[in-house]
């Protein structure tokens, strides 16, 4: 079963081979299916993987308290790669400028789930999908914990909530920065003033973490 540190999941996986029968007339397709079987027409070899993560909705408290690390940075490079479900990955390096949580290296590794491949396509269906840019700069609260996978080695973190942990430094406006959800802000120049005054407020109150101890099967 697939881990992620940050979300419960409730994964369903379609698999399709597509070829140019299973791709028929674009006009006898319904508007559900069109983004694949356009990926089916262009890629016609290749099978297709679907997966639906339920994801949590968190709020700034939670979205702090979930994360081991918060930074800032660029994003350097990406690789797809498959993960230990043969599912493509991919993964993103950030050069590392500021840290306004935990301790971290000059570079962080990043993995989301879904990517393309010689031989197959990883689409995850969510509303606001994770993705990063090559240049971009980038807020991104981050998570250590992947649970009991067998390929936790391979990487260093997940995005806590996905793309509700991440926000564009390049989208400022009035020195507000949005994650890619639309759903929380944050003052980018009172932003270590606010992550502290969210942590005294999680320590005092005594705030749980929704993820489970390492080691254990975690869908969060």
């Amino acid at each position: 079963m697939k881990n992620a540190a940050w979300f419960r999941v409730t994964t369903i996986m379609i698999v399709l081979f597509v070829t140019c029968t299973a791709c028929g007339n674009p006009s006898e397709q319904s508007n559900g299916t069109n983004s694949a079987r356009k990926v089916g027409q262009e890629h016609q070899d290749r099978f297709i993987a679907h997966s639906q993560p339920e994801l949590i909705q968190y709020d700034k408290n939670q979205l702090v308290n979930e994360s081991d690390v918060i930074v800032s940075g660029i994003v350097l490079s990406q690789e797809v790669q498959k993960d230990f479900e043969g599912l493509p990955a991919t993964d993103t390096w950030i050069q590392v400028q500021t840290v306004y949580k935990g301790t971290s290296a000059e570079t962080v590794e990043i993995r989301a789930d879904g990517g393309e491949m010689e031989d197959v396509i990883h689409i995850v269906d969510v509303p606001t999908p994770l993705q990063f840019s090559i240049g971009e700069k980038v807020m991104v609260f981050l998570s250590h914990n992947k649970g009991s996978r067998p390929d936790q080695e391979d990487f260093g973190y997940y995005v806590v909530g996905q793309a509700q942990g991440k926000f564009n430094i390049d989208a400022l406006s009035e020195s507000l920065i949005q994650n890619d959800t639309g759903t929380h802000r944050f003052d980018l120049q009172n932003f270590q003033q606010e992550i502290d005054q969210i942590e005294a407020y999680n320590k005092k109150h005594n705030t749980p973490r929704t993820t489970l101890p390492e080691g254990q099967e975690s869908r969060i």
